[in-house]
């Protein structure tokens, strides 16, 4: 049986070619990543999880998956545990949005301040300022591909990423944050970790986390930051 220790349901935007293969490669023995795409929809509030996502939820509840994951950051800004607490409700399924990962990872590591970096535009990247905020954290620094078109996300470089975080990065910042789930990351997470002397944390990378947290897997993936490996990061402060 594939999913032998636990099977997870990833809900993915349409344009998104990042997440599927990044988790697929990462996936410890006996766990499976299953991913369900969705066309854009707006948002009754903007920042919020569309409305069409509860039709996949429901596809994934029939197919009997232990975890639900909502994999876009960007519109799950707003009132993200209020949704979780609802989607659990009705389906019994443990779920949890890309905003809930990467909140509870930088309780984790003690991180009270982030430098981000993201494709985002100055408009969506005000909004992120706000939540961030209004969960404890500060925003010290911020840089931007500037990238609209959500489907030319994928093709940014990660040397680009690389270079915005080496720019972001600040002495104030506990972390460095790169924000989006189509963005590519992986690749650079342990460089950058070694080279900025901080813990870097990327969207995938605590959904990956809170993946396996849902199912009682401690994994100790190494090569891939200091969340997943377990391991202190220079300056973290894990709890």
């Amino acid at each position: 049986m594939y999913g032998w220790r636990s099977q997870v349901g990833i809900v993915v935007p349409a344009e998104n070619t990042v997440i599927e293969p990044e988790l697929s490669h990462l996936a410890p023995e006996g766990v499976s990543f299953h991913f369900t795409r969705l066309m854009p929809a707006r948002a009754a509030t903007p920042g919020a999880v569309p409305e069409n996502v509860a039709e996949a939820v429901l596809a994934f509840q029939q197919s009997g998956v232990d975890a639900i994951l909502y994999a876009s950051m960007a519109s799950s800004l707003v009132a993200a545990d209020a949704w979780e607490r609802q989607v659990k409700a009705q389906t019994g399924v443990p779920v949890a949005t890309a905003s809930t990962a990467l909140k509870e990872a930088l309780r984790t590591l003690g991180v009270r301040s982030v430098a981000l970096v993201s494709h985002y535009t100055p408009e969506l990247f005000q909004r992120v300022d706000r939540w961030f905020q209004a969960n404890g954290f500060r925003v010290v620094a911020a840089e931007s591909a500037n990238v609209a078109d959500q489907r030319q996300v994928n093709r940014i470089p990660t040397e680009e990423v690389y270079r915005l975080a080496r720019k972001a990065d600040t002495p104030e910042a506990d972390a460095v944050c790169l924000l989006a789930t189509d963005l590519r990351t992986f690749p650079i997470l342990e460089q950058m970790e070694t080279d900025l002397g901080k813990p870097v944390i990327a969207s995938n990378q605590t959904l990956l986390w809170k993946a396996l947290g849902m199912a009682g897997i401690r994994a100790g993936i190494r090569g891939y930051g200091s969340l997943l490996s377990g391991q202190p990061a220079p300056g973290a402060t894990r709890r």
